[in-house]
């Protein structure tokens, strides 16, 4: 499944211990704390910066998106911006570690170890 966003990010939803980003028609929800790197700088949920560095990718377009072997997740910006998932992050509270789905898709979950 092609998992690159046609459209760029217009939306970045904070709900209680996860995030969603919107890309128009399709989303990827973000269960398990992501991990920005922007600027050279690395951000996490709850550390200074983090929220700000996240909204400041709403218009930017996802030019990579990578599921790895272990289900793992990185979506790379076009201003060089990289947002990851570890499906094997101790931080993950749920079975679910990330879901991608939207309008017409079928989706994909990638469940945490």
């Amino acid at each position: 499944m092609d998992m690159i966003p046609k459209d760029e990010l217009s939306q970045v939803v904070f709900i209680h211990d996860y995030l969603q980003l919107v890309f128009q028609d399709v989303c990827f929800t973000l269960l398990t704390p992501p991990t920005l790197i922007s600027g050279g700088d690395m951000y996490r949920p709850g550390e200074s910066g983090f929220c700000d560095k996240l909204v400041s990718l709403i218009s930017a377009k996802a030019t990579a998106v990578q599921c790895g072997a272990n289900d793992d997740l990185s979506i790379t910006f076009s201003n060089g911006a990289k947002v990851s998932v570890s499906t094997s992050d101790p931080r993950a509270t749920g079975p679910e570690a990330w879901h991608f789905g939207g309008a017409g898709l079928l989706g994909f979950i990638a469940m945490t170890r």
